[in-house]
């Protein structure tokens, strides 16, 4: 199992713990081995703030994350990331950017942005234009709603 996926287990079972009302959005670990950062996305129905962050951030330390990374928590910013099916459902209808490929080929993952029109265990389907495109949920790397700023 790859850091990043030991790393988002982890992070996961804590908050289902100890804020079970902090909704994961994503997480990635970036910078180098030896000074690695943690980056934890979170959401929550009353919003996200410096309050909320610092919670969390003191939860991951207490589960010894502090030890291996840097950790960095932020809100989902205007462009939330898809993580979970949940995610995924709650987002139809709306615009959505899709990084697709699969692990062992970086070279062949390709962006495709278009309305959310359905999605199922399996299944995300896209409307891009005139077209509609299935794509695998297991094929998915990447995937953010684009919410327009009012």
């Amino acid at each position: 199992m790859a850091r990043r996926e030991v790393a988002e287990q982890a992070v996961e079972a804590c908050l289902a713990e100890h804020l079970p009302d902090v909704d994961l959005r994503e997480v990635t670990i970036v910078g180098s081995a030896g000074d690695p950062m943690l980056r934890v996305v979170i959401d929550h129905p009353d919003g996200v703030d410096h309050d909320l962050c610092a919670r969390v951030t003191r939860e991951l330390e207490l589960i010894g994350l502090r030890d291996e990374h840097g950790i960095e928590v932020s809100s989902p910013g205007p462009e939330p990331p898809l993580r979970t099916l949940d995610h995924f459902r709650d987002a139809v209808g709306a615009n959505v950017r899709v990084r697709v490929g699969t692990e062992d080929a970086r070279r062949g993952w390709r962006e495709r942005t278009g309305e959310l029109l359905g999605v199922d265990e399996s299944t995300l389907t896209l409307g891009q234009g005139e077209g509609v495109l299935q794509i695998k949920l297991a094929d998915v790397r990447r995937a953010h709603e684009l919410r327009q700023l009012t």
